[in-house]
């Protein structure tokens, strides 16, 4: 039985009340429509690029790096997009990725005009690289806005974001295979490229731009000290650069304050320094690889067994569906249970679909294996999108002036998600040249679950130290 006292609890506190009120829940929609749109584009072109760059005599390995270019160019962009959010702000930054994402898919509708196969080549990877940069700045800032603005409930919205992703990454394919049928290569990128200059309008009434940090003369002043293993801030407040280089000056004379934070960043190498920040980026890379290792061997797997395109891409709709679904369903468990768990778990759920698909002997592999294995695999995959962003915030709360870090930790976590995808794709097609398909999954099934196991070994040890607990939820 309930006791009155809980009866009359509600169901969100009055911080959670506060941040889904009627103005930002209209902003959380026009993010999420934004994430959708942006990632439609990019995969709008794979079911008809590969065959009219055959036309132009382009090669089926080049056509990969082409496609593939987008990914690499989100990997090495993403981490330095919080340079150019310090300068410009996160909203700027949003608003630049979009149009940048806009334009260029509207050019690529027009790039079969060309007569040579060098220039078609050239401006493709050109316009390819420029799209990762718009993906880039989009993604880094939509998490990083969303860290700032739903603090209290970061898994349940990072989770509904991160399905908008997914949705955009599943709609992708069949929109622009429908509007490639009605009017040819230009459309599906022209009607797209339009619909995200729109909402980049939106963005732009909805989400109106802050004051820089450089322009302003407010900044916080942390300094930190250090007494058996724990960090405590003793100066925390908002001055003006006279008074704060006066304090500094006054900490750097108090003992045992060994470092002084007066700038909004954290350095990248002080981030990479961390046993247990490390841990979890090289976990979320290994994550994010269970659904890239699929692309470049299911297809060959199921044409050799007679299904057609359209039931392949019915498979890998299935997968992202799933994707989709669990997006939300993990962004509730890391606010009930915690961010670093649910990490673990997915990796162990990963290593579980792939052993399914290969499957375990005396097992065949067949349409039921591969379907039982999709759909875990696609759920699993999940798992490292939206409990990525929850760990690093976490394991970085030491660190003092959270807001400085949370575009600093989204183009981390985005530049490991789309590292995974191209790592993936690049180990399943390595595994496929030397071993079986059976081999190829059921060999690849052990990475997920062996990082899984080294992540988990990783935070009981911080635990049993006191700086990691297991128990604490995300909310703490």
């Amino acid at each position: 039985m309930f006791s009155k006292s809980d009866e009359k609890k509600p169901i969100l506190t009055q911080g959670e009340e506060k941040e889904f009120g009627g103005t930002r829940l209209l902003l959380l929609c026009c993010l999420c429509c934004t994430a959708f749109v942006v990632n439609t584009v990019s995969s709008l072109a794979s079911p008809f690029y590969p065959s009219d760059a055959s036309a132009f005599g382009v090669s089926e390995v080049l056509i990969g790096v082409i496609l593939g270019m987008y990914h690499l160019t989100v990997f090495f962009v993403a981490p330095i997009t919080p340079m150019l959010i310090s300068r410009i702000t996160v909203e700027s930054t949003l608003k630049l990725g979009i149009a940048v994402a806009g334009v260029c898919a509207i050019l690529f509708g027009f790039i079969n005009h060309f007569t040579t196969t060098a220039l078609f080549v050239t401006v493709s990877i050109i316009l390819r690289i420029l799209q990762g940069c718009g993906c880039a700045f989009v993604d880094t800032s939509l998490y990083t806005i969303i860290s700032d603005k739903f603090p209290n409930n970061l898994g349940k919205v990072s989770g509904v974001l991160t399905t908008s992703v997914g949705l955009g990454f599943m709609v992708g394919p069949p929109v622009g295979g429908f509007l490639y049928s009605i009017g040819g290569f230009f459309l599906p990128f022209v009607v797209m490229g339009a619909l995200t200059l729109l909402m980049g309008v939106f963005i732009y009434i909805v989400l109106p731009t802050s004051t820089s940090p450089k322009r302003s003369r407010m900044f916080s002043l942390y300094a930190y000290v250090e007494h058996d293993g724990l960090e405590q801030s003793i100066v925390s407040g908002y001055t003006d650069s006279t008074e704060g280089n006066y304090w500094a000056t006054i900490a750097k004379d108090i003992p045992f304050v060994p470092t002084m934070q007066l700038s909004d960043s954290v350095s990248l190498r002080r981030i990479l320094s961390d046993c247990k920040l490390l841990s979890i980026l090289l976990t979320t890379i290994i994550g994010s690889s269970i659904l890239g290792f699929q692309e470049p061997n299911l297809g060959l797997f199921l044409e050799h067994c007679n299904y057609g395109p359209a039931a392949i891409g019915s498979l890998f709709l299935l997968r992202d569906f799933l994707f989709a679904i669990g997006s939300i369903i993990v962004g509730y468990l890391v606010d009930a249970v915690g961010p670093y768990s649910i990490l673990a778990s997915g990796l162990f759920l990963g290593g579980l679909g792939y052993l399914a698909m290969g499957p375990i002997p005396p097992f065949s592999a067949n349409i039921a294996t591969v379907v039982i294995g999709l759909a875990i695999t696609g759920f699993a995959g999940s798992f490292p999108w939206v409990s990525g962003l929850p760990c690093l915030l976490k394991a970085t709360r030491h660190l003092g002036n959270k807001s400085s870090l949370n575009s600093q930790l989204s183009g981390l976590q985005n530049s490991c998600l789309y590292f995974g995808i191209f790592l993936g794709s690049i180990l399943g097609g390595v595994f496929l040249e030397v071993l079986s398909y059976r081999m190829t999954y059921l060999t690849y099934a052990a990475f997920p679950a062996v990082t899984a196991i080294i992540f988990t070994c990783v935070m009981v040890f911080k635990r049993s130290r006191g700086t990691v607990n297991f128990e604490e939820s995300w909310k703490a």
